[in-house]
């Protein structure tokens, strides 16, 4: 009689399980041992795993397998917005503080870029970037600076539904849009200029996160006319100096999912 352990799905889960409750990696012949699978069949499963992306080998001929970077960027994804909110927030109000312009953070979620977290200044201009709002992939600043760097068949989903003509600098064509993108990857930067409300301007950058890769970015948004009467470098500035905080905070909350996701003995991590 088959039993649930002898599913071939479950002994995918119980390598992931075991992959992430050790927390620093796993030689084949330590996830057979400690799944009680044949040596070969633990090779099998973590080739199949790291063809996927789910995990990734490390190391030379002696390799430890972690959590790849496809199942990491997953957890990421459906981390607590209430804990990137406090993680971040003091940074943003401080980039806020300094541009006196409205400054937010924005994430990648399936093919979507969408707002989590945004800050206005004690003094100065305000312009409402609600958190939760989906970022239009062609024409916000924040999600051309994420979707600029996602593989093609991501690109493809995300600019799948049907492209709304927001004002007339909105740009439609496809052919429009990935030299945007090109243009992004190389300058590092992303900018909204009357494309999606005449008068209005938006600037963003990446954030590149440990093995996740570029799942958010960082902006801010006002007048168009403030945005471009201070030098384009200055707020560019301004916006790379919140890179290595922002990249810690929203790093440790990566090893925080991780961390508090072990299981205690018995419970089960991946239901």
């Amino acid at each position: 009689m088959t039993t649930k352990n002898d599913l071939p799905l479950e002994r995918y889960f119980r390598v992931l399980e075991t992959i992430a409750v050790s927390g620093e990696g796993l030689s084949v012949s330590a996830v057979a041992d400690r799944c009680d699978l044949p040596l070969a069949t633990a090779h099998r499963l973590l080739q199949n795993l790291q063809s996927a992306d789910l995990v990734a080998g490390v190391g030379g001929k002696r390799r430890d397998y972690q959590l790849g970077q496809r199942l990491l960027r997953l957890l990421h994804a459906g981390s607590d917005a209430a804990w990137l909110t406090i993680g971040v927030q003091p940074i943003l109000d401080r980039l806020a503080n300094q541009l006196g312009d409205t400054c937010y953070l924005a994430r990648l979620v399936g093919p979507e870029v969408v707002s989590v977290a945004w800050a206005v200044p004690s003094d100065g201009l305000r312009a409402n970037v609600i958190p939760g709002y989906t970022m239009p992939p062609h024409v916000a600043a924040s999600a051309k600076a994420i979707l600029a760097f996602q593989p093609k068949e991501l690109i493809d989903r995300a600019l799948a539904g049907s492209l709304t003509r927001l004002t007339p600098e909105t740009k439609m064509s496809r052919k429009e849009i990935e030299k945007d993108y090109a243009g992004v990857r190389k300058n590092g930067f992303a900018t909204c200029w009357n494309e999606m409300e005449l008068g209005m301007g938006a600037i963003a950058i990446p954030l590149s996160l440990p093995v996740v890769g570029i799942m958010y970015s960082v902006g801010t948004a006002g007048l168009l006319d403030r945005l471009t009467r201070r030098p384009l470098a200055n707020s560019l500035g301004v916006l790379r100096s919140a890179i290595e905080p922002l990249t810690r905070a929203l790093n440790d909350h990566q090893l925080a999912i991780h961390v508090d996701s072990r299981p205690t003995p018995v419970k089960r991590l991946w239901r």
